[in-house]
């Protein structure tokens, strides 16, 4: 019973270190302002004016419609979408055999992510004043378009993938169940947040992750959204972690008089 009450405890400090996560982010994106394009340009200007370029750095949000960067729009990899920013996942799905305590011999099913990837490739997000490019890195985008989700049973020399001109070992072999094939888009036009910092570090201006680290937002979804998950999580994590660690504290107690 200690032990169970230990848990409850760690359960509660990982509830309380998650609620105090989120609230942070609800509370920077509520003091950070959200400015059309050609503010953002204007600031630039005004700093590269007084210090030069390669200064200039401001947090801010901009909301507009996602447009292709000067290469064109992107093609997503399993799917061939046109968009202007992509994820996809593939999940195996394989049995294994385990002994248990007793030296029975049991089998379980498990799953192992075999390929990962989103897309990094700069695109513009442009509002009635002007377009600004947006860095993505490898932030992934909140709401993206999940246009693929399809789980396909192994079988005997099917356990590779072309993607372009790459050719993908999924593993497989014995005990593979098949593969769980993912994918997200974000399409040209689409409507956007971006939270994160202007910059023009990189040689021109961008707005993309904090330099030194902080809260940075891709999103389809409106800010408004955003800050009332973010809040619903706050009241979530924290109820959960006062439950357990009410509940862990009266086990521990428990386990210690018996």
């Amino acid at each position: 019973m200690i032990w169970v009450g230990l848990v409850g405890l760690v359960v509660a400090v990982c509830c309380a270190f998650l609620a105090r996560l989120a609230n942070t982010r609800a509370r920077v994106m509520e003091r950070t302002e959200t400015l059309p394009v050609e503010e953002v340009r204007a600031l630039h200007e005004a700093a590269a004016a007084a210090a030069g370029a390669g200064h200039f750095r401001y947090r801010c949000e901009v909301v507009g419609q996602a447009r292709p960067h000067k290469n064109g729009a992107l093609r997503s990899e399993l799917e061939n979408e046109e968009c202007v920013w992509h994820r996809h996942k593939i999940t195996r799905k394989y049995e294994e055999r385990y002994r248990d305590g007793n030296g029975n011999r049991r089998r379980r099913t498990s799953t192992e992510v075999v390929s990962a990837h989103s897309s990094s490739t700069a695109f513009f997000v442009e509002d009635a004043t002007g377009r600004l490019v947006i860095r993505p890195g490898d932030e992934e985008f909140v709401g993206a378009e999940k246009v693929l989700d399809r789980f396909d049973p192994h079988a005997d020399g099917g356990n590779r993938l072309n993607i372009g001109p790459l050719s993908l070992d999924l593993g497989g072999g014995n005990g593979t169940l098949g593969y769980r094939r993912e994918e997200w888009i974000v399409r040209p036009g689409s409507r956007c947040f971006v939270h994160g910092e202007a910059s023009d570090a990189g040689g021109g201006l961008a707005l993309g992750a904090p330099a030194e680290g902080g809260v940075f937002v891709l999103s389809v979804k409106s800010e408004e959204e955003l800050l009332r998950s973010e809040n619903n999580r706050v009241l979530g994590y924290g109820i959960g972690a006062g439950l357990a660690a009410l509940a862990g504290a009266v086990l521990l107690v428990l386990g210690i008089l018996h």
